[in-house]
């Protein structure tokens, strides 16, 4: 099995947490996202709408880390990463569509413009950052009071919905917006929950990271390959 992406990536990251859940190991292809490696048509055969990640399992090709998560979870052994009962199976699809439509569009601004712009190129865009965080609240309070009947998005135990969401506050505390969490005390313990798990430290916090100094897209390849 492979992964083609990135470590940095947070979609791979969706896809490395859920291989790590499970207990399971594939391959991490590198596509090297700053030289435009997913741009190129080796990587457009595998998805063509040129992203990361692409799931590779015994010739069954597959993009879009959310249905790659959910084939991971049917296909191997482990724990289940959603609940076999239909209200908390559904819980799980609302987490993640809400995770989607509401929080992703102004998180993904935020950590873009403030992390990764240095390594893409061009001048930060400060008003796309000024939108974010003016828009990013409603999905953070409504996650919140979610949390306040449950240690997780769908229930007791983690699930595809927690790991819909967790990369990007592993950025978004990184950066300085740590804030985000001020008056919203369930979310700000579902995050220390979810990053302080033995599987997500494996995923997100060995290797060199891109909030460290001195990381550009030379180092990266270097460290990586």
């Amino acid at each position: 099995m492979k992964v083609y992406g990135h470590p940095w990536s947070i979609n791979t990251r969706k896809v490395l947490m859920t291989l790590a859940e499970k207990g399971h190991e594939a391959e991490l292809v590198l596509v090297v996202l700053p030289k435009g490696e997913q741009k190129t048509p080796p990587h457009l055969a595998r998805h063509p709408f040129g992203k990361v990640p692409v799931l590779e399992d015994a010739g069954f090709m597959l993009y879009e880390s959310a249905s790659i998560n959910r084939y991971l979870d049917r296909s191997l052994p482990g724990p289940s990463l959603v609940p076999a009962d239909a209200k908390s199976a559904a819980r799980v699809d609302q987490w993640i569509g809400i995770a989607d439509a509401y929080f992703v569009t102004h998180a993904a601004p935020l950590i873009m413009e403030q992390l990764f712009r240095r390594y893409l190129g061009g001048e930060k865009n400060q008003a796309a950052i000024d939108a974010a965080h003016a828009g990013i609240g409603v999905a953070l309070d409504a996650a919140d009071r979610a949390l306040s009947s449950s240690a997780y998005f769908a229930g007791s135990s983690l699930s595809l919905a927690d790991i819909q969401w967790l990369p990007y506050f592993e950025y978004l505390t990184r950066i300085g917006d740590a804030d985000l969490f001020d008056g919203r005390p369930r979310l700000r313990a579902w995050w220390e929950r979810v990053s302080a798990r033995g599987t997500w430290q494996k995923v997100a916090r060995s290797g060199p990271q891109p909030y460290e100094a001195g990381m550009t897209a030379e180092v990266i390849e270097n460290q990586y390959r």
